[in-house]
């Protein structure tokens, strides 16, 4: 069936025409009114060199089991050349994990410079249809609008905890060499009653978005307020401007935050080069560039970090050849884009739909522009949802992560009157006024005169810096670390260094301390607050280490909520009886330890499996339980409150053993 179609639509001759239709309602009004045509479209925004295209009653609705991308090949020939006209074409989705849906039209409204104009691909076997179609169209112009209200309840549905392992997961996948980057996404849901057009026409008319669109096939509708170009192809010339790098514009600190981020930079100019891989292959030899990089835009609540990438097709590629060397959009996937594809696949807990696909259209006059499908909403069956997500780098903060989700999410739920509910939202937690004058801390193991994971804890301190104190390290830290190991004793050292909030450095050394024997630990209820950076006020862990009896051992932290977090001293693990590691996601009030992190990469390199979930105290209590840092590695937890554990204590060591590579080997280099 589709092969016959589309064979009658490969065979049809037309000509672009433009038809004036004078001044008349905006677009907005003018979709609403439209309201339950068949097949009805809306884009708004910059498509077509701005203003908005209306079209409904499609000539070819392609089957959800054709090939959407080979499908973009099959358009009907011009008798003239009229490029500044659309007239028509394939309009609709590509989805990212679903079925896309595509259809054909051979005419539309246009509205451009506050003026309307039927626009056609003019058949002669169409064409008493299509004069047809331009009067009822042009009447659309003089009606009012139908009613369109519209209800939406409290956002929910995304699994927090789940987005922070899998954020963790993908800076493993990175740390493993299996990719350089992933963009991992949650869906937030709601409730939804009422006119989809409705919402489509408030949420534009509130938001402005660059690339707006509403896509309704009969079952769903898709309202999308997207800021980003995937593709735009006028005659051979093509054009992506892929956006990596997000900053709410709620703080204070303005674009420049946003171009001093080294983690968006490096976000931003990995993409830039899989599309220009991607480019290449069906454009010409020398002609794909970066037409602009990292330029700063004002969009909805955020500031993006946008570049710009050029080339030329070479003349045999289509439309669809091109779609197959591109799609999906790299921003929304990573870096190898195959090898990213599985590791989302692997992370995400549902499929994206529409979400993160392309949207727009191809004419065979004007030429195509698609846009990537984010901030977008999918209607059906009563619910709403919105998918959310950002890009995962090397030195990407989970909860950081989870709030650029929020942060996305922010100004389109606002245009919607709506809310997320308190298990999704997560407000900033600020640090104490002593944790940020005290500056920041590391503590570093150098064996035989080298730091072991000397860019692990210099980089995590940078991360701390930039996001406290506005800048990264000073130059010539490494050097100054290496330096004073070398002049330290022979043996175990450990190697402090302390940022101050002006970034001023100091650099000391002194013995380590032997290696602790298992211990015990006592418990600590209710901790809260920002403890995810390493701070140099110590005052509060020595208060409750010195309010504990020294026989005790060490407090072991349990939040509010009852999960268990760490030990004063280090991260906690379960160790289960088939080996499995446990311990908990990284969160706001726990440290990302360095040597918890190197034990889940040696874990993995050993085929060992670990668990990044929370667990509460009745569960540590029937399990071995250890705690490690990088002065002691894996250290047993004999008791808790002096009820005994289970000991696997060979084991463990084992463990510890390993985190203590020989002193010349390059992993602590």
């Amino acid at each position: 069936m589709a092969t016959g179609a589309l064979a009658r639509l490969a065979a049809l001759r037309c000509r672009p025409v433009s038809v004036p239709l004078g001044e008349g309602p905006p677009p907005e009004q003018v979709v609403r009114t439209a309201a339950g045509a068949d097949g009805l479209l809306c884009l708004v925004g910059s498509w077509a060199g701005g203003g908005a295209l209306l079209a409904s009653d499609p000539l070819l609705v392609l089957p959800a089991d054709a090939d959407p991308i080979a499908a973009l090949a099959v358009q009907p020939r011009l008798t003239v050349e009229e490029p500044d006209v659309v007239g028509g074409g394939w309009f609709g989705w590509l989805g990212f994990d679903e079925p896309s849906r595509l259809a054909f039209y051979d005419h539309l409204l246009r509205y451009a410079d506050g003026a309307w104009s039927f626009e056609a691909l003019w058949s002669e076997q169409r064409d008493g249809l299509l004069h047809a179609r331009r009067d009822e169209l042009a009447a659309l112009l003089e009606l009012d609008a139908g009613r369109d209200a519209w209800q939406v309840g409290e956002f929910g549905g995304a699994e927090r905890t789940r987005h922070l392992q899998a954020v963790e997961r993908a800076v493993e996948s990175i740390r493993a060499g299996d990719i350089y980057q992933a963009n991992v996404c949650t869906r937030l849901t709601a409730p939804f009653g009422g006119s989809a057009v409705g919402l489509f026409a408030a949420s534009v008319a509130a938001v402005a978005p660059a690339f707006g669109a509403y896509l309704d096939d009969g079952t769903r509708a898709v309202v999308s307020l997207s800021p980003e170009l995937f593709l735009r192809r006028r005659g051979r010339d093509v054009v992506t401007a892929p956006i990596k790098g997000t900053w709410p514009r709620t703080r204070g600190e303005g674009p420049d935050a946003l171009r001093r981020s080294a983690k968006d930079a490096a976000e931003n100019v990995m993409i830039v080069d899989l599309m220009r891989n991607d480019l290449g292959r069906v454009c010409e030899i020398g002609t794909v560039r970066a037409a602009a990089l990292l330029e700063v835009q004002p969009h909805p609540g955020v500031w993006h970090l946008v570049s710009t990438v050029a080339g030329r097709l070479r003349g045999d590629v289509t439309d669809g050849e091109l779609l197959a060397a591109t799609f999906p959009p790299g921003s929304v996937t990573g870096a190898p884009k195959l090898r990213a594809l599985d590791v989302i696949a692997e992370l995400e807990a549902q499929p994206r739909g529409a979400y993160t696909g392309a949207l727009g259209f191809a004419s065979p006059s004007w030429g195509l522009e698609l846009s990537v499908a984010i901030r977008s909403f999918e209607i059906a069956t009563g619910r709403i949802e919105l998918g959310v997500g950002g890009g995962v780098t090397a030195d990407s903060v989970p909860m950081l992560e989870w709030r650029e989700c929020l942060h996305k999410a922010a100004p389109l739920l606002g245009a919607l009157g709506a809310a997320v509910s308190a298990e999704v939202a997560t407000p900033d937690v600020p640090p104490t006024g002593a944790q940020l004058a005290g500056g920041l801390l590391e503590t570093i193991l150098a064996v035989g005169g080298v730091p072991l994971r000397l860019a692990d804890h210099l980089a995590r301190l940078d991360r701390s810096c930039r996001e406290l104190y506005g800048a990264g390290l000073p130059d010539g830290v490494v050097a100054r670390v290496r330096q004073a190991a070398r002049a330290s004793a022979p043996g175990r050292v450990a190697l402090r260094v302390v940022a101050s909030p002006a970034l001023e450095l100091t650099v000391s050394a002194a013995p380590a301390p032997a290696a602790r024997r298992p211990s015990s630990a006592y418990l600590v209820t209710g901790r809260s607050g920002l403890w995810r950076h390493k701070w140099g006020d110590r005052s509060y862990l020595a208060g409750v280490e010195a309010a504990g009896v020294e026989a005790a051992g060490v407090p072991l932290f349990v939040a509010p909520d009852g999960a268990v977090l760490e030990t004063s001293r280090g991260n906690v693990f379960l160790l289960a009886p088939d080996g499995t590691l446990t311990t908990p996601p990284l969160r706001d009030d726990l440290l990302p330890g360095v040597t918890r992190r190197a034990l889940l990469d040696a874990a993995r390199d050993a085929g060992r499996p670990t668990q990044l979930r929370p667990f509460d105290m009745a569960e540590l209590v029937g399990s071995a339980v250890f705690w490690t840092s990088s002065l002691s590695g894996a250290v047993p937890i004999a008791s808790v409150d002096g009820a005994p554990l289970p000991r696997r204590d060979d084991e463990i060591a084992e463990l510890s053993a390993a985190l203590v590579p020989l002193a010349d080997h390059p992993f602590v280099r």
